[in-house]
């Protein structure tokens, strides 16, 4: 840390709308060794050309998840600090695996670490004040400074406790990454908007069409449920010929359409009468007085306030402009909504709706594709029944319908798989969820490091990435613009060789299908076989392979590919024989964990471990990691840096596979790697 002449603990508040990007309200930065403080309301950073600090090579920069800090960095077009030190990810590296009853975030850590802290009431309004946006008063800015400096006081407190057991230069390397995280989120992903929304417009008849035409081969979807038939809709049915049913199944339609594409409006004109305490027999009242928005004091200042705050409204930008006012009546828009008594969507046999529907129904309007249905497992029983398909049960004797089970025996009995998929599909499509700004890109937090390996976790249902793949469908560059698809291929498979140092693994991998070369090597397919001749074979052995990174056990193996279990030990059998040394490596990484009580990946991701801990999940944790790097540069045949590669297991025995000796021990906070 003395190379650094100044460390600035740093804190911004924002608003951040789903999808949107950050725009800062404000920020507090101390310096570490001085005390000296900076506290800076939005007008002043964003007058600002450069932070008012040192971010150079000299500077260290302390944030508690960085990237939502460096994302106002990107907001306010400031240069990014050199060096970043994330406590978050410190944290969680030093207690992942731990149980942590206050969670990972700056409350949580501070609770871990015995030092006092905010109350989380008080930090969750102060949040909800950031987001509400708008105007604030001198209070609520004093209110949301205050609230900032006390996250920047209390990292003053956690970096000389966190410190000590803080391996600097990976974690700089971690706070590196924190910064491209931000970028990622700042630039997000393009998506087809207008299609989106269709999507989401029409997603009741989508799912309805979709069911209906998967199901018709097993029927085994039913009605949600029906309820007798209103009289005004029976009476409406007589009147046009209709069937009833179908009538209603059709109003129901109208009237969720109409409520889910108006919830927001209702609830923000609820919230502005609240706010304003006019009710429509005020606003009659008033108006019997000669009274109307020009009488009523800052009543425009009032109006551009919600608009700002509630966009739903539909009155206009606000104070969210680029001047900040702009000449719309904002207080005329205001008035005549509110004088609209109706604050709640239509009812459901309100006339309008009951001929909209009638319309529907005339039109060709079937009901099943829009009718709420629902699978049933008592029909799906009579279905496999007839099928003469065994389908796994719980303990319960129930049978086991979760995509585990549907995913397996698929591979077995491939007339589930169209059944599994439309189930997947059903379960996975989050369309209201999915964060889209107003500049049509999907962004979400990545939650860097979130995850057990050192992975993004972001949220599923939030994330592009998430949900059915088919909706990757959605990415679209603008005009000029392109987007690629990168993935690794079998990336696990030449890590795991690469860290092991299995020569016929390795030679696995380079081959270009180390599944099918898996198979040759283990003597079940011949030197010229390809995936045309032995198409069959190859997908064993990758299931196998697969099987083996997850630590899948015999048993599970033979399940997954619809054979007895003594094939699944046989398939085993056979890896274990081909690769002796990625197995002794694995074991190695196991022994290491058990006795030692903690993991460690090339740069410095470190699980810890107790003695409940599952021996299949620690095997597979330094190639789950993916440390692509280590794996590259040994595959590419340098091997001249590769001392310290496996900065656990293999270092626990101070011996490589190939006789060699590892350059340093496992509890060595520096490798070379």
């Amino acid at each position: 840390m003395d190379a650094f002449r100044e460390i600035w603990l740093v804190d911004f508040e924002f608003r951040s709308p789903p999808g949107e990007r950050p725009t800062p309200l404000c920020m507090v930065a101390r310096e570490h060794h001085t005390g000296r403080t900076l506290r800076l309301w939005a007008d002043e950073l964003f007058a600002l050309p450069q932070p008012p600090f040192s971010v150079g090579q000299d500077a260290l920069f302390v944030a508690y998840y960085a990237s939502a800090e460096l994302g106002c960095f990107l907001a306010l077009d400031w240069p990014m600090p050199v060096r970043i030190l994330d406590l978050f990810a410190e944290f969680r590296c030093l207690t992942n695996g731990l149980p942590v009853p206050a969670g990972n975030g700056l409350l949580g850590a501070l609770t871990h670490f015995g030092l006092d802290a905010i109350d989380s009431a008080e930090k969750d309004s102060m949040r909800d004040l950031a987001m509400r946006g708008g105007r604030y008063s001198a209070d609520e800015r004093a209110a949301l400074l205050d609230y900032c400096e006390s996250d920047v006081l209390a990292l003053d407190k956690l970096l000389p406790v966190m410190l000590p057991a803080i391996d600097l230069p990976r974690a700089l390397l971690r706070g590196r990454y924190m910064g491209a995280a931000a970028r990622m989120e700042w630039a997000g992903v393009p998506i087809d908007a207008v299609t989106l929304e269709a999507l989401r417009s029409n997603w009741g008849h989508i799912k309805g069409r979709l069911i209906v035409e998967v199901d018709a081969e097993y029927q085994v979807y039913v009605p949600t449920g029906r309820t007798e038939v209103h009289a005004e809709i029976k009476a409406a049915a007589d009147s046009w010929e209709v069937d009833p049913y179908e009538l209603a199944d059709a109003v129901d339609y109208c009237w969720r359409a109409e409520k889910d594409a108006t919830a927001d409006f209702y609830a923000a004109k609820r919230e502005a009468r609240k706010l304003t305490g006019l009710t429509a027999p005020t606003l009659n009242r008033l108006e019997d007085s000669s009274l109307d928005h020009t009488t009523v004091g800052r009543f425009d200042e009032t109006a551009r306030e919600l608009a700002s705050r509630f966009p739903v409204l539909g009155l206009g930008g606000g104070y969210e402009t680029g001047n900040g006012f702009d000449s719309t009546d904002y207080a005329g828009r205001l008035w005549a909504m509110l004088r609209d008594d109706r604050d709640r969507p239509r009812r459901r046999t309100d006339p309008e709706i009951i001929r909209e529907a009638v319309d529907l129904a005339l039109s060709g309007f079937g009901s099943a594709e829009y009718r709420s249905l629902s699978f049933s497992g008592a029909r799906f029983a009579d279905w496999l029944g007839r099928s003469g398909i065994p389908w796994p049960r719980l303990e319960s004797g129930w049978l086991d319908l979760s995509d585990d089970a549907f995913r397996q025996m698929a591979r077995q009995y491939p007339i589930v798989a169209p059944l599994r998929e439309l189930r997947h599909s059903l379960s996975q499509f989050r369309l209201n969820d999915l964060a889209v700004g107003s500049d049509g890109r999907n962004r979400c937090l990545l939650s860097a490091f979130r995850a057990r390996t050192g992975r993004n976790q972001p949220s599923n249902s939030r994330f592009i990435y998430g949900p059915s793949v088919w909706l990757r469908g959605l990415i679209a560059p603008e005009p000029g613009r392109a987007v690629a698809y990168v993935d690794w291929s079998q990336q696990e498979f030449g890590i795991a060789a690469a860290l092991s140092g299995d020569r016929a693994m390795l030679d696995a991998y380079q081959s270009g299908d180390p599944y099918l070369t898996f198979a040759m090597q283990a003597g079940a397919a011949p030197a010229d076989a390809t995936k045309e001749t032995h198409g069959a074979v190859r997908d064993r052995f990758k299931v196998c392979a697969l099987a083996v990174q997850y630590g899948m056990a015999a048993r599970s193996l033979a399940h997954s590919i619809g054979e007895p279990e003594i094939v699944g030990r046989e398939l085993l059998r056979l890896h274990r024989q081909t690769y002796p040394n990625f197995w002794e490596w694995s074991q190695a990484a196991v022994d290491h964990a058990m006795l030692r009580g903690w993991l460690q990946t090339v740069f410095g991701w470190r699980i810890h471990v107790g003695r409940d801990a599952n021996p299949r999940s620690l095997a597979n944790f330094p190639t789950g990691q993916r440390c692509g790097n280590a794996a590259a540069r040994l595959l590419s045949g340098d091997r001249s840096r590769n001392r310290g590669l496996c900065a656990g297991p293999r270092c626990a025995t101070g011996r490589r596979s190939d006789g060699g000796n590892w350059g340093r021990s496992a509890g060595h906070s520096r490798c070379d790697a």
